[in-house]
């Protein structure tokens, strides 16, 4: 990864980080093991599913960050989701319901 350049940025979901892990071709280096290690240990759904439950929540008005985060960590119950939309202002009760909602189809 020396002196590679960053050419642009967007967050993406575990699966999805995969998923580009294996496009690459040749021999896995020890990174590309080490990341598909730990896509296998916490993805819970394949990266469609990621994809589509991202767009969904955006669609809801969330940013594409918290869309990814709140996609990674997938959480079951409204005590999981609390956890991760603790600071954010302005999320009622309701937009709780229906990001469960979208995670649950």
């Amino acid at each position: 990864m020396i002196g590679k350049e960053i050419i642009s940025s967007k967050p993406i979901t575990v699966p999805e980080a995969g998923e580009i892990v294996q496009s690459v071709e040749g021999e896995p280096t020890y990174e590309q093991k080490a990341t598909m290690e730990y896509v296998k240990r916490v993805a819970h759904v394949d990266a469609e599913k990621a994809r589509a439950a991202v767009e969904k929540l955006v669609e809801m008005g969330l940013s594409d960050e918290l869309a990814v985060k709140i996609v990674n960590v997938w959480p079951k119950d409204k005590i999981d989701l609390y956890t991760v939309l603790a600071k954010k202002e302005g999320v009622t009760e309701d937009l709780y319901d229906k990001i469960l909602e979208v995670l649950r189809s």
